[in-house]
């Protein structure tokens, strides 16, 4: 009479002489056989039983022997790179450089304890900026392999991120911004360098990124109304040529107001360029063979500048601080700030540039007295 049939779920334990072991095996639901041995039938029992008790309470996640450092170049392709600016994917694969010393592991094999050791162990000289990225590409990739039932529990949950530390903000004083620009509409100042005053004059004014001008073209433009509509940024890749994208938030694309006399610049500008039949779809900052201009060229001639105005170096993304700060310090709504630079929260805004509305304590207390007539 033949044995009844074993039905998948229902697991098996048995003695094998040879190895003098107990094997548990268990048909999981995808059809996949599992088999482990221990010493002893209790613990044996002890496993098949979590093992059905997972199955049934629909927690159970097949074995895999797939490494985290596969996973990560599974994530990174799959679930990063069709969602991410092209300079940005370059940024995770560089960080996910550091995570070598956790690539061999198996994922399910990994645990907070290693996890978190691995993080203690990273070298002191390591900026804490970049720390704080390696941290988030293995919570962020962790997350989607629990999200796909490829793990039982997110266990990065309960670590703690490295703290970021916060940014010293540079500015440049009303007074080196005015001889930075006096110095590019001097006449006598160099051709080559004074032919980049529009656009130092419109990042001044504006707050824009290096890469937001760059991207700008001329049917970005409103003469009438005088704004420009930000939309679009370009940016050198490396090994390859200026990268047209979208901004990274959807605040990113903004319509930004522009003083009258900015935008005269720029109209003189376009003028000049119509002399070359330059039409409205091409960029408005362009070298002299058409061809859009290249930021690495910019943050040349903006050494150069600082150079022979005799101004202290500070990087070109210093302008749109100083910008910021100038708005906020002459009592500029913050939202509307926010909106300015294409933030998509104004608490970003806030984090960034709060400690320039210190000086305003003083000012809220007088504010509430003449509300409440409490000095009268």
């Amino acid at each position: 009479m033949a044995g009844k049939k074993r039905i998948n779920g229902e697991g098996s334990i048995t003695y094998e002489n040879a190895r003098e072991k107990y094997r548990a095996a268990i048909t999981d639901p995808n059809g996949k056989r599992i088999v482990k041995r221990f010493d002893s039938h209790s613990d044996a029992d002890k496993w098949l039983s979590n093992i059905k008790s997972e199955i049934f309470k629909n927690q159970y996640i097949s074995p895999s022997d797939i490494t985290l450092g596969e996973w990560i170049l599974d994530w990174l392709q799959t679930y990063v790179q069709p969602n991410v600016r092209e300079k940005t994917y370059i940024i995770y694969k560089g960080t996910a450089k550091h995570i070598a010393p956790l690539a061999s592991y198996k994922l399910q094999s990994l645990s907070a304890t290693i996890v978190q050791r691995y993080l203690n162990e990273l070298p002191e000289t390591m900026s804490q900026n970049c720390k704080h990225k390696i941290f988030t590409l293995l919570a962020a990739s962790i997350k989607k392999a629990y999200q796909l039932e490829m793990l039982s529990k997110n266990f990065m949950d309960i670590l703690t991120k490295p703290k970021l530390k916060q940014k010293h903000i540079e500015i440049f004083t009303r007074n080196e911004i005015t001889n930075i620009l006096t110095f590019l509409k001097n006449s006598e100042t160099n051709l080559r360098i004074r032919r980049y005053y529009p656009f130092i004059l419109l990042a001044v004014s504006t707050g824009a990124r290096l890469g937001e001008l760059l991207g700008l073209h001329w049917n970005d433009i409103d003469f009438e109304n005088n704004e420009i509509y930000i939309q679009r940024t370009l940016e050198y890749i490396k090994g390859k040529k200026m990268i047209e994208s979208p901004p990274k938030t959807d605040a990113g694309k903004r319509k930004v107001k522009i003083p009258i006399s900015v935008s005269k610049v720029l109209n003189d500008l376009r003028a000049k360029q119509t002399l070359r039949s330059i039409d409205n779809s091409d960029y408005v900052f362009r070298t002299r063979n058409n061809t859009p201009m290249n930021s690495r060229n910019m943050l040349r001639a903006w050494s150069i500048i600082l150079r022979d105005t005799n101004v202290n170096y500070k990087n070109f993304h210093v302008l749109r601080h100083t910008h910021a700060t100038e708005l906020l310090a002459s009592g500029m709504p913050i939202i509307e700030v926010s909106r300015r630079l294409g933030h998509s929260k104004a608490s970003i805004t806030l984090d960034m540039y709060g400690q320039f509305l210190e000086n305003f304590d003083s000012k809220l207390a007088d504010a509430i007295a003449d509300i409440y007539a409490l000095n009268s």
